[in-house]
Parts: structure tokens; sequence; C-alpha cells
């Protein structure tokens, strides 16, 4: 029987080790080493740890796979088959050349190769994303792919939610073609390197409004960043967390101008057009829906961005 490892760190890897594991022995689990979480600092399991670990499966955390040691316990496991999602390493050649691996990566290759393919495909506007599974070869998410699972993005989609929907639909994708992973050998198609976008990791920088863009645009942007880095709106010297978003509606108010009353609150964008505030966090604060944090300032009101009236 084929010996299969899975390699993979954060949540949304572990609908695919579940249904791995549910369809064929799991030789090994690789994950991130425990890192440091919260307040307190404390050590914390990745989930892909803590779900192999009720699995009861053996799990590796090598902190490089650089390491004269790692090479020599991925070698004494005989791996035939590697699953790989969302691992957070570059794997070295000797261990491509030495198994069959495989990444289910969340985007529509080669559309968006890289760190945060979902977030950049609601950022752009894509009607649609999805899931490649795809054979793991030297590059960036470069390797062919053999099948994809599509999904559309709605006005509704934030990126931890889409990207809650394709975890499952990876694990549903891995387990129709298993067989053939099993079975080989496989065709995959060549990506057409004409058509690669990269999609650069996230950082803070993303985070604030510009409110000369449109309500389109800034819509995207705050489902796009949700949960990290979030989207902030500057009042005076509060910030405000923009954690939901609704509707479009015309307006003749002023770039920056937010209004809220029992029909809602509404940020005025550059196109004419506002956008509907459904979530916001204040500071210490859960997230609360826009007109509960907004109390403060009464149960309606009308202010710019840039100052508490």
């Amino acid at each position: 029987m084929a010996r299969i490892a899975f390699l993979g760190t954060p949540a949304v890897a572990v609908p695919v080790l579940r249904a791995l594991a549910a369809a064929h022995p799991v030789a090994a689990v690789f994950a991130n080493p425990d890192r440091p979480q919260g307040r307190g600092r404390k050590l914390e399991a990745p989930p892909v740890k803590q779900a192999a670990l009720e699995l009861g499966l053996p799990v590796h955390q090598p902190e490089s796979w650089k390491l004269p040691e790692t090479r020599s316990l991925w070698e004494s496991l005989g791996i035939d088959l590697a699953i790989v999602v969302a691992y957070g390493h570059i794997l070295p050649t000797w261990m491509l050349d030495g198994c069959s691996p495989w990444n289910l990566h969340f985007s529509l290759l080669p559309r968006w190769r890289g760190a945060a393919p979902v977030n950049h495909a609601i950022l752009s506007g894509d009607s649609e994303t999805g899931v490649s599974l795809m054979k793991i070869a030297p590059g960036l998410d470069a390797g062919p792919v053999l099948a994809v699972s599509r999904r559309p993005i709605t006005l509704e989609d934030s990126a931890d939610a889409l990207l809650g929907a394709l975890a499952e639909d990876a694990a549903a994708l891995l387990m129709a073609h298993l067989p053939e992973l099993l079975a080989g050998p496989l065709s995959p198609l060549p990506q057409d390197e004409a058509q690669v976008t990269v999609a650069s990791k996230l950082d803070r920088s993303m985070s604030v409004l510009d409110f000369s863009r449109s309500a389109l645009a800034l819509h995207r942007q705050v489902r796009a960043l949700q949960p990290w880095p979030g989207v902030e709106l500057a009042l005076g010297e509060l910030r405000l967390k923009v954690c939901g978003v609704g509707g479009l509606r015309a307006c003749g108010e002023t770039p920056g101008t937010l209004r809220w009353d029992k029909g809602g609150a509404w940020l005025s964008a550059g196109d004419g057009q506002a956008l509907e505030l459904t979530g916001l966090q204040r500071p210490g604060k859960p997230i609360q829906p826009a007109l509960q944090a907004l109390q403060p300032w009464g149960a309606s009101g009308r202010i710019t961005a840039d100052r508490i009236p």
C-alpha cells in the first residue's frame, strides 16, 4: 500500500487532512512548529497538528527542510505520495524528486500564484476563484495542473468565509482524484506562463481606506482583508475596524462622509456612491453591528472620516 504524507499548517488545511485520513492510511503529518500566540505568548500547536493528534496520526514539525536531520527523517519514512495544503515551507528538490508531491492551491492557476490568492482575487474583482490540484515543481506554484474546482465570488464573500468554503472544495477535489494519484502515471497540463499573476503577501499598509476610490473598490477591500490585516476607518484619534459591508447606493455626500440612522450606516466614496457598513470594531471591543458601535455618537449622525464632531 502506498505510503502517504500530509503537509499543512493552518485551519484551512484541516478539511483536506480529515478527508484524506478517512480514505487512506496517512503515514505521517508535517506541520510548522508550535508558535507563541495571543497576548500571553503561550505556545500553541497549529490547527493541522491538533487535528492530526485527534486522528491518532504521527506528527513531525521540522523547523527547516535544509537540516540534514529533516532529510534523514523524511527518507526513513519511505513516502510515495505527499499531499500539501498551505504548509508554509519551500520544499527542497531532493524531496520533490523522491516522491510524488501534489499541492492544493486556492486559486485557478496560473492566476494568483503566491501567498494570498483568495484575498487578491477579491481585491481585483475576479468573478470566480477555485482550487487547483497541482504537481509540485521548482518555482512559485509553477507546476502542471491535474484538475480544478471553481467557485463564484459574490459581493457577500469575505476572504475568510470564502477560504473556508474553498477548503471544503479542496477536500472534495482531492477525494475525486486520489485514486488517480495513487495509480499513476498522470499527465497534468502545464500552466500558461503568459497568464501568470502573483498574489503578494498582505501587510498593514493595505488597511487604510482611500475615499477617492469607488464604493465598489472599497467594498472589495473590506471583504478581501478579513480577518487580517483588516480595514481601518479613522475618526479623529479613534480608529475603527470595518469588519462587514452590505449593499451600495447612490450618494451625494463628500467622499469620506459617514452617515448613520435607523436605516443603516453608509460611507461615501469617490464615485458618487456609498457602501453600507454592517460590522465595526472599536479598540478593545468585540465586533459589533455598525449602529451599535456608533451609539456613543448618537442614534443618528453625519461625520467625516478624519474627525469626531
